[in-house]
């Protein structure tokens, strides 16, 4: 099945501290932020297809919104941060 041109794919690697997101951008200039809870933003940067790698050593919290905005297109997706007890 093929994957929607909007759909985002979120994992995260607790080793590396590492968000990874699948989004082939239809623009050059893709952008991505990630949002608190309160929506406030605490990273953002270029969008790098097909797969962005993001360092979230610095993220304290549990849940965030990763949101990417593609030209006229924004979507949003949540995600949630495991703590390594």
């Amino acid at each position: 099945m093929a994957q929607e041109p909007h759909e985002i794919r979120v994992r995260i690697d607790q080793l590396e501290r590492l968000l990874m997101f699948d989004y082939e951008p239809g623009t050059q200039d893709a952008l991505f932020d990630i949002c608190d809870q309160q929506g406030h933003i605490v990273k953002t940067g270029e969008v790098e297809g097909p797969v962005t790698r993001v360092r979230i050593t610095d993220l304290q919290g549990e849940e965030y919104y990763l949101m990417v905005l593609d030209g006229e297109l924004s979507t949003v997706k949540p995600f949630q941060l495991r703590k390594a007890s």
